[in-house]
């Protein structure tokens, strides 16, 4: 289990940052759990990145933002973004500010720029698109592989995978391991919050 591996090989969990504010409001009634992505993360990446590194940094510093976006309600609390500047796209798709990309979800602005007969970004609520990727994935971890450049814009290549063990679209999984590769250039201000994310990557490989 998580203490086990962590105990055995001398590993530490990633690092989501601001989970203790007693005044959050959490989507789902409190701090979400993330042990068994951690497991499956420490267990399966392919790089391990030394402490103080940009690469352990950034990975820190995303998942940190997938865990405001994903569980905080109120995206004034998401202290990882500056929150009156930020804006993200995917694949040269349309950017999104703070409040809409929080209305809409990651999953959908990751998304918007996919084919629509694979994916309609626009046919999909908050909760239908998480629902669809939750039930697909158990976990489904990111890791950072690269930096290329530092502060204040940053790029990177990244990896998401999982095992499809769920359903997806009617489709059952056969336990097939799913990856994901692409790069990334994230701009951060002196705080180290994010400010300008894009993300670029194959979305047909994925759905």
């Amino acid at each position: 289990d998580l203490e086990q591996i962590k105990h055995n090989y001398n590993l530490k969990e990633p690092t989501r940052s601001f989970m203790d504010r007693p005044d959050t409001k959490w989507r789902f009634g409190g701090p979400p759990d993330y042990s068994l992505t951690n497991y499956m993360f420490l267990k399966q990446r392919t790089r391990s990145h030394p402490e103080g590194s940009l690469e352990l940094i950034v990975e820190n510093l995303v998942k940190t933002w997938e865990m405001e976006r994903s569980h905080k309600v109120d995206c004034s609390q998401h202290e990882s973004v500056d929150t009156k500047s930020f804006k993200i796209s995917a694949n040269g798709g349309k950017v999104y500010d703070n409040v809409e990309a929080n209305r809409v979800g990651n999953y959908n602005v990751l998304l918007d720029n996919a084919p629509k007969e694979l994916y309609d970004a626009e046919d999909k609520s908050w909760e239908e698109s998480h629902d669809a990727f939750h039930n697909a994935f158990a976990a489904f971890p990111w890791e950072v592989l690269e930096c290329y450049s530092g502060p204040p814009t940053v790029a990177f290549t990244w990896r998401h995978w999982g095992t499809f063990t769920g359903t997806y679209e009617g489709h059952q999984g056969q336990g097939q391991l799913v990856e994901m590769f692409g790069f990334g250039l994230a701009t951060v201000n002196d705080k180290l919050q994010l400010t300008d994310v894009k993300i670029y990557y194959d979305s047909r490989e994925f759905l």
